[in-house]
């Protein structure tokens, strides 16, 4: 167990290198991936406690409970001196977007076709474009972006946006897509990512045989930063088919680590969380089915 609790260690302090330190975007994992699919609602001592696990002191949770609330994530909910926070309307629309995306495995399944997006002018063109490019679209010139389709359709066109599909030759697939994404800066970031956790994968091989291989408090925070490191780089990734990617394409092996790793670590994350974690009615409910589905095979 030594190992495991070194990589642990490792990931945590990796986290606390970073500055500024997110706390809020760790919230955010923390109930992405493990309140979203059991009620959507947490006490506010269980996040205070699984921050504390992550070296995050109870003063800068509650800094971030307030920014995340003002900014309409969360809201509250008080019972005696006991606060819970729920996912606001707002939360659980975003998370339902970014969970599939997430938790995928394998490239995207592409048509072979692109989706085209031209802004017309206009004071707001520059808010139009950052709204496109945080749905996936890439920018290949001021007021035209593109983004593959893969089986989502051609939205409608407005008098501001008019969208077009189109399609583009396999052998100009993966031209199109470095001129519209940054693909280098996306590949660094998953290598760095498999750096990261490979050598937690191979303790987790290792340690298969024994009984318990972690315990569930350790396997809830790696669960945790897992999640949250991959999101950061998945929510940037524009899901690219397979013909668009380069040939070594990192993001295919991070998403395979980590499938592997989520699910040595799932079963026993949720031993916590079903002994310890608590909405305002108590227990909180068990997952629902969908949670159950997280990286499975396309």
């Amino acid at each position: 167990m030594g190992n495991l609790e070194q990589e642990q260690q490792k990931l945590i302090d990796r986290f606390h290198v970073q500055k500024p330190i997110r706390s809020w975007s760790m919230i955010i994992s923390i109930f992405g991936d493990c309140v979203a699919q059991r009620g959507g609602e947490l006490w506010m001592g269980n996040i205070t406690e699984i921050m504390q696990m992550i070296g995050i002191n109870s003063g800068v949770v509650r800094t971030a409970m307030s920014r995340l609330a003002s900014d309409g994530w969360l809201e509250r909910t008080r019972i005696g001196r006991n606060s819970f926070y729920r996912l606001t309307k707002m939360g659980r629309e975003a998370f339902g977007q970014a969970t599939p995306r997430i938790y995928a495995r394998g490239p995207a399944k592409g048509t072979g076709s692109w989706i085209t997006a031209i802004l017309s002018e206009g004071d707001d063109r520059a808010e139009r474009r950052e709204q496109l490019m945080e749905q996936g679209y890439g920018v290949i010139a001021p007021n035209v972006l593109i983004k593959p389709d893969n089986g989502q359709g051609t939205p409608r066109s407005s008098g501001k946006i008019v969208y077009m599909q189109s399609k583009a030759p396999a052998d100009k697939a993966l031209q199109l897509a470095r001129q519209a994404w940054n693909l280098d800066s996306l590949q660094q970031g998953y290598s760095e990512f498999i750096e990261n956790y490979h050598g937690l994968h191979a303790c987790l091989l290792e340690a298969s045989g024994s009984e318990p291989v972690i315990s569930p408090e350790d396997a809830l925070v790696i669960r945790i930063m897992l999640i949250h490191d991959l999101r950061r780089l998945v929510l940037r990734d524009p899901e690219l088919p397979l013909q668009a990617l380069p040939d070594n394409w990192a993001g295919s092996i991070a998403r395979e680590l980590a499938a592997d790793i989520y699910s040595a670590l799932r079963d026993r994350g949720e031993i916590w969380l079903d002994s310890y974690a608590k909405n305002a009615e108590g227990t909180l409910p068990p997952p629902e089915p969908a949670f159950f589905e997280r990286f499975q095979p396309l």
